[in-house]
């Protein structure tokens, strides 16, 4: 298998503030790995270092292809937002002065609806969707270029447990039908390990990777740890 995402002694830092350092990892091709690490370890600078936006780093990063789509933790849609879900996976296409979409675009839109479950309900207004519709046209948005690196950053997190469950459904068989590799940001240990194939761990400025059978000895130690800290702390 290819290597999509391969650091040697990577490090990130903030003027003189290091976030990650030396980091050596190398994520293959077609996985699905889950993202670990408390808020402030370091996973926001890495992904940003990932999809070019942070450029204060030294070592080496090497990612593999420029089709990356990104699913944000938090987007703000109010009910009275205007556009379609159709339309709204279209903004992917950035025109600039264009205002339409080619014929190819359009079945590209199609495709990518079609993959989270949303054809049929393609031109109902993003605003009046649930949780669970939008965030699955969030998906739709990100994979309607056909990523080779889908990166989901706790996209599950405003979801129940079923549409949590039914969105990382979707995205694992995507991701083996097509050899995509897929980041999953999360804090949800156990909802991951169903699905993942391995883990990067972020702690202390720095990264463990492991893979699915050491994630769940991960899931255990970190449960355990958690209650331990609940002990103390009564």
């Amino acid at each position: 298998m290819n290597t999509i995402i391969s650091t040697k002694d990577f490090m990130v830092r903030y003027g003189e503030k290091v976030i990650l350092s030396h980091i050596n990892i190398e994520v293959l091709a077609g996985q699905f790995l889950a993202v670990l690490g408390e808020n402030g370890a370091g996973k926001t600078s890495f992904i940003k270092a990932l999809t070019g936006q942070n450029k204060q780093t030294e070592g080496t990063l090497t990612v593999a292809t420029n089709r990356i789509g990104y699913v944000p933790q938090f987007r703000d849609i109010s009910r009275d937002y205007p556009l379609s879900i159709a339309e709204f996976v279209g903004l992917n296409f950035n025109h600039g002065s264009r205002l339409w979409l080619t014929k190819e675009e359009k079945q590209l839109i199609t495709q990518a609806l079609k993959r989270m479950d949303l054809n049929q309900m393609r031109d109902q207004r993003l605003g009046l969707a649930s949780r669970g519709q939008k965030q699955r046209a969030f998906v739709a948005q990100a994979l309607v270029k056909n990523p080779d690196l889908l990166i989901l950053d706790e996209s599950t997190a405003s979801l129940d447990h079923e549409h949590k469950v039914q969105l990382l459904e979707n995205v694992r068989t995507l991701q083996q039908t097509t050899n995509m590799t897929a980041l999953f940001i999360t804090h949800e240990i156990k909802l991951v390990t169903d699905f993942a194939d391995g883990y990067l761990s972020f702690e202390n400025g720095k990264v463990q990777q492991g893979d699915a059978t050491q994630l769940q000895t991960l899931t255990m130690d970190m449960t355990s740890r958690h209650k331990e800290d609940e002990v103390r702390h009564v």
